[in-house]
């Protein structure tokens, strides 16, 4: 006999010990004894090659065994659990599947009863080429302890969709299925793409049991907008199969930090933050309420990724975020400097609340005053308004444009009209709008509700999250727009070679 990696786990893969010892004609207790001592005889050893080879099982190893063929195949990037949970939106899910697969995640699936009745395990094993898992209790696999085994090891778990019947569940910790009672053993990263009716999702239960499953640390891809399966218009809608790929990969680079990460020393991000200040005399100066805490968070964030990240900021009271390089700015004037120096990248986030004028004291008989000297009280002088460089248009329009360029929109009426305004007179990529009203100052909170349009006319809403849950929607878009922007430009190469 010899010693192989994790024998139990390869048991497992291949469907349990009912499974295998059907598969290799030979008793059960056979298997069980096998598992125990992580040994396997010589003589089943090409048979299980083959059986792992046929499935395509990632089964891999911190060491190598010379004196073995046994097959091994290197790591998959992640390790993902997808819990398929009953609502129209199932069949979505597999084309999810497919690509993560495509993109060599490691993937298990359950599908629970509600499920079944839209797509059957037989469409999933066919994706995955390895078994879909259904049931709590199985006699063939009654050794495994599915709900534990499943739980385990795992980079992330996604429900998807993700009823409100599921939502619930998990919140009061139900645990009547082979799914539930993984998301009460799991150990791992919980994901939730919600899917429902608009009224089921408004409704305050599901909404009460969302801010507990939060509080947990439950992640959630917020549902979309438009009209359902049902016919019923609202917000509900499962988001789009891009959206979910690309938010739940941007969730996973953040949670490995520099473990697992394509953007390290390859993605560069210049953010600007916070106010600028324009200096009247040496005491006085004009500026506005920007806190500087968005930009802050969107950098934060995109070094999560492993992205390369330099920031400038204006003045600002609020803690400085560890990144690549801080740049520290008073004026407009100075931030187009340093934006210039650093235009050199791939994704440029103007966050920034900019003073749009300088304020220049003039004397009643119109002769410019020094802003060197203090203003007195008693002396008779009015301002004139000089405007700041547009740094945004600077950016879009240098020839060396970053190949994202977004923008920030505050309004007090008119948002999506005047935000739209601006994306296409900036020519900007994408354009995060905010409405600045009673119930959204927006400025110093931790709060925010916004917009996201894109060039193509496409508007995302979302509902109040953190700054930090902003940052973390506006980094998966902007990933997503600038994959699209890297196929169709290397696209564009292709065929002119």
């Amino acid at each position: 006999m010899n010693n192989f990696i994790n024998i139990p786990e390869i048991i497992f893969k291949l469907g349990g010990t009912g499974s295998v010892s059907k598969l290799l004609n030979t008793n059960p207790s056979t298997i069980s004894n096998w598992k125990k001592k992580n040994k396997i005889p010589k003589s089943y050893m090409n048979k299980l090659n083959t059986l792992m080879r046929e499935k395509n099982l990632n089964i891999y190893s911190e060491h190598k065994d010379n004196k073995s063929n046994f097959y091994i195949q290197k790591k998959s990037k992640f390790s993902i659990l997808i819990i398929i949970s009953g609502g129209v939106s199932c069949y979505k899910i597999l084309e999810l599947i497919r690509l993560f697969y495509k993109n060599d995640f490691n993937i298990e699936v359950v599908l629970t009863k509600s499920a079944q009745k839209f797509i059957t395990p037989l469409i999933v094993t066919s994706l995955i080429n390895k078994k879909c898992f259904t049931e709590l209790f199985s006699s063939e696999e009654e050794e495994n302890m599915n709900h534990i085994n499943l739980a385990r090891n795992k980079d992330l778990i996604l429900v998807a969709p993700c009823t409100a019947n599921f939502i619930a569940k998990m919140t009061y910790g139900i645990a009547d299925d082979l799914g539930s009672n993984i998301i009460l053993a799991s150990d791992s990263k919980i994901l939730i793409a919600p899917s429902m009716n608009p009224f089921m999702w408004q409704n305050k239960a599901t909404q009460n049991n969302l801010e507990i499953l939060k509080l947990r640390g439950v992640g959630l891809i917020s549902p979309d907008s438009g009209v359902m399966a049902c016919g019923e218009n609202g917000t509900g809608r499962l988001p789009e199969i891009d959206k979910i790929y690309s938010f739940t990969k941007n969730y996973l680079l953040k949670k490995e930090g520099n473990k697992h990460t394509e953007f390290k020393n390859k993605l560069k991000i210049l953010i600007t933050a916070g106010p600028t200040q324009e200096k009247i005399d040496p005491i006085r100066y004009v500026s506005n309420n920007s806190s500087g805490k968005q930009g802050y968070a969107l950098a934060e964030e995109f070094l999560k990724c492993g992205a390369n990240v330099t920031l400038i900021s204006g003045p600002t009271n609020i803690k400085k975020p560890s990144v690549n390089k801080l740049i520290e700015v008073l004026t407009a004037e100075e931030m187009l400097s340093q934006v210039e120096k650093n235009i050199d990248c791939d994704i440029f986030i103007s966050c920034a609340a900019v003073c749009d004028w300088k304020l220049i004291p003039y004397t009643m008989k119109n002769k410019k005053l020094s802003n060197s000297d203090k203003l007195k009280k008693h002396e008779k002088f009015f301002f004139k308004l000089e405007n700041n460089p547009d740094i945004i248009k600077f950016v879009s329009e240098n020839k060396k444009r970053p190949k994202l360029v977004i923008g920030f929109a505050a309004e007090t009426e008119n948002l999506i009209h005047n935000a739209t305004k601006k994306l296409n007179e900036k020519q900007l990529d994408m354009v995060v709008a905010n409405l600045i009203e009673k119930g959204n100052t927006i400025f110093g909170e931790e709060y925010n509700k916004i917009f996201i349009i894109d060039k193509q006319g496409n508007i995302e809403e979302t509902k109040k999250l953190t700054k930090h849950e902003i940052a973390n929607l506006i980094i998966s878009k902007s990933l997503e727009l600038h994959e699209k922007i890297y196929v169709k430009n290397y696209y564009r190469k292709s065929v002119a070679i």
